[in-house]
């Protein structure tokens, strides 16, 4: 293992993290700032200046830097070839940042970034079948299975906010596709899915009347969930469904010990999204449900494995 210090970056559907830290995934310093969605080269740039920042001015400690992405990727070419949250297409983000810097990059799934956070620091530690889920803008994931983080012929072997989960594909994704788990349940997807589920609830409510008239997120069903309201109730109860849903898909592919949950909405939410998780797996897996939990790092799991994919040992084809 290389001595020294490591920049990690993740890109995610709302905010860019970048941080600095070492091989035991203690972070020293971390700025973020929105995700800059303008020309590639606007954006290669913003992360150019976030590592410098990170690093504190001083690249000479630096052995490596990660990058976590939401998104298609070519781990190979060390690109980000789609991100559905933003209009960044087919950008050499490792080649650059490797100029730039003169330093290896490693570039991964920002949710698999965030499994090689629980495996070696978080709530997977010590476990050697683990699926880390990241509910946020999006819904993203990194698998270990056997004690191997998995990876697929170009790195996306874990685009589970893409599977389908209704069939009549009443909403569509960023992405463009149909019935995707991420257009029901995500932080971008929740309010439509709310105003799909208003049309057939049959009484008005103070959240319905404002997702008539008004473009909301999923923080305000939240907050209308704390004051009561019945069909923020109902729609964070089909929620939980469809994410119990989803989690017994990924209970019988890789039959996991523990499912780790992270990302924005399902952190600041852990009573509402996280909590109902165990019983709706149990009703719907066929393999022995795993033990679901939040995660310990907060919001914190893709940055710290960023740091900690530089230190790993991963295969030549991420670097």
């Amino acid at each position: 293992m290389p001595l020294g210090l490591a920049i990690g970056l993740d890109i995610g559907g709302s905010w860019t993290r970048a941080a600095l830290g070492g091989p035991d995934g203690r972070i020293i310093r971390s700025i973020a700032l929105p995700v800059e969605g303008g020309s590639s080269t606007s954006f290669l740039n913003h992360l150019g200046e976030l590592i410098e920042k990170a690093a504190g001015g001083d690249m000479r400690s630096i052995v490596g830097i990660g990058v976590g992405a939401a998104g298609r990727l070519d781990i190979s070419r060390r690109r980000i070839l789609f991100s559905p949250h933003t209009n960044l297409r087919d950008v050499d983000v490792g080649s650059h940042i490797q100029k730039r810097f003169g330093k290896p990059v490693v570039l991964l799934n920002d949710c698999v970034m965030g499994a090689i956070a629980e495996k070696k620091i978080g709530a997977g530690k010590g476990h050697s079948n683990i699926v880390y889920v990241g509910i946020g803008t999006g819904i993203g994931g990194g698998m270990v299975v056997d004690g191997r983080i998995l990876l697929g012929k170009d790195g996306n072997a874990h685009e589970i906010g893409h599977m389908i989960i209704d069939m009549e594909g009443r909403l569509t994704c960023t992405c463009g596709g149909k019935g995707h788990w991420e257009a029901y349940t995500s932080g971008s997807g929740m309010a439509a899915y709310a105003r799909l589920l208003a049309r057939t609830f049959g009484t008005e409510t103070p959240l319905s009347a404002r997702l008539a008239r008004s473009s909301l997120g999923s923080k305000d069903i939240f907050d209308a969930l704390g004051a009561g309201d019945p069909l923020a109730r109902h729609v964070v109860d089909k929620c939980a469904r469809l994410n119990g849903m989803a989690l017994a898909n990924l209970t019988d592919l890789y039959d996991p010990e523990i499912v780790v949950m992270g990302g924005g909405v399902a952190v600041k939410n852990r009573k509402a999204v996280v909590a109902p998780l165990q019983a709706e797996v149990e009703k719907y897996s066929f393999n022995v449900p795993p033990k679901i939990v939040s995660t310990p790092l907060g919001e914190e799991s893709p940055l710290v494995g960023s740091v900690l994919s530089v230190f790993e040992g991963l295969p030549e084809t991420c670097r």
